[in-house]
């Protein structure tokens, strides 16, 4: 019984470690982009991404409105310790610029 009790804790360690770490990386990568930054340096600076928006097609889980305006294309990231409830988003011009970015978080 101890033993679970530890296995349970050291889990519960790592975990919120594990989504305090994804948060902090990627709160420091969007930081890192200006906007008129390239596509590549998107993701030099946070990876592939998990989803990618296109205009008008609202991606659901996070988002209330779709990419519109100058948006032609969203990169979404999310935290896969919280799928559902925080992701960052990296909008992109029609020549590939970064043109806003976003963290979004369910209340």
């Amino acid at each position: 019984m101890k033993n679970l009790a530890w296995l349970l804790a050291m889990a519960a360690v790592f975990y919120v470690g594990g989504c305090s770490a994804t948060s902090i990386l990627a709160e420091r990568g969007i930081a890192s982009l200006q906007p008129g930054d390239r596509r590549e340096a998107v993701i030099d600076a946070l990876g592939a991404p998990d989803v990618t928006e296109p205009r008008g097609q609202r991606f659901s889980r996070y988002a209330s409105t779709p990419c519109s305006g100058t948006c032609v294309e969203r990169l979404w990231y999310e935290n896969p310790f919280l799928p559902h409830i925080e992701a960052w988003s990296v909008e992109l011009d029609g020549t590939g610029h970064v043109v806003r970015t976003s963290h979004w978080a369910s209340p």
